[in-house]
């Protein structure tokens, strides 16, 4: 997915992207109410703090591996949120002259909220209870970087500027429901999306994934067996999921799969011959997103792993990126 704004080199250009909508939203929390009590500084603590948990983009210069294991924990977790708010709020306490320190902790702590809810409702994963559970989790109702999201915060907030000073909390409270509804609405879709897809059989899987652009479409990935159906619209694609007992175990047992199968939503393996030798390709089939103006991109180097063995069946590499598929 990140293959649309990046050429699949790195996700970090795609966070940069989507904190537009964090920081609408942010914005729109501290007019209803937090910028009327507390001044222009607790307007700004509540946008600084829905922009925060993705601070955690300083881990990128440490490589791919260690930005794709920590991005979406210590500062999305809700488990650590209170301590993420105290220390904001110190910081917009001192500047702004050391002023109502709990009305500046509860604009913190209702930013920060805000953009955790709105990763959870992304197909990324989110590790909400870091460092309690290391499960992610993930609602898949929107599109990592969702346009209608940017329009309906965007509108709402040049609404609230554009009202007088004494409406325009009600103004903001309006237009937060607004988006509340949106997520809502792809939320009722994506339940519906599942309900009419045809079902897995028994032991099976079934999973719906949103396409940029359009919330009313959704990729069905369903798991029969040792088959994978990736299905956007009247197009199922269909793989084969590769198992045995000599080169997948070894695969399996690399620090870059062990990782892969972490991160991954709906993993494929695939084996493959490359100059002779076997070669096995993890891929994260929820990645494989369907474009507006028509194709897929595969995310192949963003989510993906490629393990080479040797003529004897020794592992000789196992890294993320797979630039030769």
């Amino acid at each position: 997915m990140w293959d649309i704004f990046t050429n699949g080199d790195s996700p970090t250009n795609v966070t940069f992207v989507d904190n537009i909508a964090h920081g609408l939203t942010g914005a729109l929390i501290g007019y209803c109410g937090f910028r009327q009590r507390g001044g222009r500084a607790a307007l700004w603590a509540c946008v600084a703090a829905a922009e925060f948990p993705d601070s955690d983009i300083v881990l990128a210069p440490w490589g791919h591996e260690t930005f794709l294991h920590w991005h979406r924990t210590f500062t999305h977790s809700v488990a650590v949120l209170p301590f993420w708010a105290v220390l904001l709020a110190w910081a917009f306490w001192e500047i702004s002259g050391r002023r109502d320190f709990r009305l500046l902790f509860l604009a913190c702590a209702t930013g920060i909220a805000s953009h955790i809810a709105m990763d959870w409702a992304t197909s990324y994963g989110t590790v909400l209870f870091w460092p309690l559970s290391n499960h992610r989790f993930a609602l898949s109702w929107v599109f990592i970087v969702d346009v209608y999201v940017w329009g309906l915060s965007g509108i709402g907030l040049l609404v609230v500027l554009l009202s007088r000073p004494d409406r325009r909390a009600s103004r903001a409270k309006t237009g937060l429901a607004v988006v509340g509804a949106y997520f809502l609405m792809c939320g009722v879709s994506h339940v519906y999306a599942l309900h009419t897809a045809v079902q897995p059989g028994p032991g099976g899987r079934i999973e719906a994934y949103p396409q940029p652009l359009y919330p009313f479409r959704w990729t069905v990935l369903r798991r029969d067996g040792d088959e994978i159906h990736w299905i956007n619209g009247s197009e199922d694609a269909t793989f084969a999921d590769f198992h045995d007992d000599v080169l997948l175990p070894k695969a399996e047992a690399t620090p870059a799969v062990k990782l892969f199968r972490w991160f991954a939503g709906f993993p494929l393996v695939q084996k493959v011959d490359v100059g002779g030798v076997p070669v096995l390709r993890y891929s994260d089939l929820r990645f494989r997103t369907p474009m507006p103006w028509g194709g897929a991109v595969r995310g192949r180097s963003f989510a993906a792993v490629e393990v080479v063995f040797d003529g004897n069946g020794h592992v000789v590499s196992s890294h993320w990126g797979a630039r030769r598929w």
